[in-house]
């Protein structure tokens, strides 16, 4: 059963006192995942905040939205130690499971919430699941992501996470096509979320690389025999990467940055600005290249 909602009314918070926080919270948390916000009507930034929260908890079924006023509830918000507003936590099974403070931009509240959708009571932990996909994708080991990501899908439909994963396995596979077929089937909320947007460059990236992956040798040789050809490099960390040698094809990308970083309008960093976004930003070969492109950048 999806998880999201249709008409996204906004969803309007419900006041959380001292005499109904256990009902409304507590309780209500071992049902579905509810997210409380501490606010002030003296509070800018809490002005900012709520009407983004309210749009983005209207889309889910089981995220349940409240609210506190910490003027008419100084020790409620003293025992969740509460130094600023706006504080948000989320809370599942009686726990907090999650929060943040301050005015936060549309995306980060939807990954938020969207996390703590997926963690309500009655949905399948698949954490299991995702990191070892994302440890077989690592390894280059397709088959084995794919079962893992198949079966989380099996268990939460709804997680972008498994879904993105599914796709960069048919991206490693060399589907292309399947894997745009799959794509052009979500909806506008679903592709909009950071991990499909990273799985949709890495499918570009993939398909530019298709078109030279085959010359992969003659350009290694262009490039022993010119190490300044940076013509061929840029074409070789594409067919590179489409291999599966991420680090390899970031290595010629930042020695081309390193001879010349304006070469064709800035070509080689855009190049590898897709990388990144193909891989994810927490990818460990992506922080070492950012590393040593800033190094070259600015020193």
């Amino acid at each position: 059963m999806s998880l999201l909602i249709e008409e996204n009314t906004p969803q309007q918070p419900v006041d959380v006192t001292a005499e109904n926080i256990v009902s409304e919270v507590i309780e209500a948390s071992s049902e579905q995942a509810v997210i409380v916000q501490f606010w002030a009507p003296w509070c800018g930034p809490c002005k900012q905040l709520a009407p983004v929260l309210e749009k983005v908890c209207a889309k889910y079924k089981n995220v349940k939205l409240t609210k506190i006023n910490i003027d008419d509830n100084q020790e409620i918000a003293a025992q969740m130690r509460v130094q600023s507003v706006p504080t948000v936590f989320g809370f599942v099974n009686g726990q907090p499971a999650d929060g943040f403070a301050g005015a936060q931009p549309e995306s980060a509240v939807t990954q938020f919430v969207e996390k703590l959708s997926e963690a309500a009571p009655g949905q399948a932990d698949i954490s299991g699941l995702l990191e070892a996909g994302a440890t077989a994708l690592a390894q280059n080991d397709a088959n084995t992501a794919m079962q893992s990501y198949q079966q989380a899908l099996s268990l939460s439909p709804e997680s972008a996470e498994a879904l993105a994963g599914f796709i960069k396995c048919l991206v490693a596979f060399g589907e292309h096509d399947e894997a745009q077929e799959v794509l052009d089937q979500l909806d506008e909320d679903m592709l909009k979320k950071s991990v499909i947007q990273d799985v949709m460059a890495a499918l570009k990236v993939a398909i530019k690389g298709a078109e030279v992956v085959s010359e992969t040798g003659d350009l290694e040789s262009a490039v022993q025999s010119d190490p300044a050809n940076l013509q061929a490099r840029q074409d070789l960390a594409v067919a590179l990467f489409a291999s599966g040698r991420q680090s390899e094809a970031m290595y010629h990308l930042l020695e081309s940055i390193k001879m010349d970083p304006s070469w064709q309008e800035n070509a080689a960093r855009t190049q590898l600005i897709e990388f990144f976004t193909a891989l994810g930003q927490t990818h460990p070969d992506v922080i070492k290249a950012r590393r040593k492109l800033s190094s070259y950048l600015f020193s």
